[in-house]
């Protein structure tokens, strides 16, 4: 439910005009284009090390690969994006790095079963408020796999259930391998044509490297979802979550998993999201980890959106005397030029306040890119 990634946005190839001409047609039924992303950003703060002990870079990084697009004239359709990351450090030469990424997408809609997998490989080479080092940065590869899919019971009900698996691979001593695997049920009934009550259970099992360090947990639910004005839509699942852990005490709390999206105009749109939920931590701590993220993006022209995004996390180390307060803020600028080519320039502000004064961090990064897609 919460987000870990330190760059995600800046590090991942983005989108351009999805009516670019393709490099390749194969077939009738897919497309393959041609991608790079070239980027320059500034960090003053490259390993979320305490002020007194920041490192601060100029970073430039280049990520050509290529997006493999199907099922244009089928019911399951999909996509196979690969790209390789080139960073390259302006001072600190050490933290140079060549890194791969996969990412493949793949949807069904029929009339009575609708199913998505979806997997990703990402090898990563950066910390994160939970995984840090003053002089260096983490390298960890990290899978992510999800089935899920959606039968029609009845003219107004409907069955959903998944499995959900993420491994995350450090390459570096002092963290804790992990495995999770997540298995949701839910039931949905329509009340009206656009709108889903639901109610479900997820079992989740978490898998550590270190003795004593696996926990199980449970979130039983009960939401909706659909268009509940017609400018305002998402989905919540709020409920009651426990965490039962190979060694210390059982906890619990209130669960939350909710995501809304407020139309306001043609051009502008606001979201805001919540989360409350357990997790573990890159040593292996217990952790609950409440959440809230608001965003707008907006047209300004046809050709330049603005975006702006503003979070915040409250995080509890379950057995030990430590709280995180993280808060992190970004403002961005994206340019279309033509059908082939974007610029987007973005502003990102991260700060975690904590128990632990190792742990305390500010940092800001600046970024100017170039996505291609041919």
């Amino acid at each position: 439910m919460t987000t870990k990634s330190r760059l995600a946005l800046l590090s991942t190839l983005a989108s351009t005009p999805v009516f670019a001409a393709p490099f390749l047609a194969i077939g009738d039924n897919a497309e393959l284009f041609l991608t790079a992303r070239t980027e320059a950003r500034y960090e003053d703060n490259i390993t979320f090390s305490p002020d007194n002990v920041a490192l601060e870079d100029e970073v430039f990084e280049f990520a050509p690969g290529f997006d493999l697009v199907y099922g244009k004239n089928s019911l399951v359709k999909g996509s196979l994006s690969v790209y390789e990351r080139f960073i390259a450090y302006s001072d600190h030469n050490v933290f140079n790095e060549e890194l791969f990424n996969g990412v493949f997408t793949s949807n069904y809609e029929g009339a009575k079963f609708q199913g998505g997998l979806n997997a990703s490989f990402k090898e990563l080479n950066q910390n994160n408020r939970d995984a840090n080092l003053d002089d260096r940065l983490v390298r960890s590869d990290s899978t992510d796999v999800s089935a899920k899919g959606e039968v029609a019971v009845t003219e107004k009900s409907k069955i959903g259930g998944g499995l959900v698996y993420n491994n995350t691979d450090y390459k570096i001593a002092g963290f804790v391998d992990r495995e999770t695997y997540s298995l949701p049920v839910n039931y949905y009934f329509a009340i009206t044509e656009k709108v889903d009550l639901s109610a479900g259970v997820q079992y989740r099992i978490n898998d550590t490297d270190v003795a004593n360090g696996d926990a199980d947990e449970v979130f039983y639910n009960v939401g909706a979802r659909g268009q509940f004005t017609p400018k305002l839509s998402g989905s919540f699942s709020v409920g009651y979550a426990t965490r039962d852990p190979d060694v210390g005490d059982d906890n619990s709390t209130l669960g939350l998993d909710a995501g809304f999206d407020y139309a306001y105009s043609p051009k502008t749109t606001f979201t805001l999201n919540l989360s409350n939920d357990f997790e573990t931590s890159s040593v292996g701590i217990g952790q609950e980890i409440a959440a809230i993220s608001a965003g707008v993006r907006s047209a300004l022209t046809a050709s330049l959106t603005a975006s702006a995004n503003v979070g915040y996390q409250m995080i509890d180390y379950l057995g030990i005397n430590r709280e995180d307060d993280y808060v992190t803020g970004s403002i961005g600028l994206t340019y279309g030029v033509n059908e082939y080519l974007s610029v987007d320039a973005t502003y990102n502000y991260l700060d975690n306040s904590t128990d632990d004064a190792l742990s305390e961090f500010t940092a800001n990064i600046i970024s100017i890119a170039a996505n291609i897609r041919y």
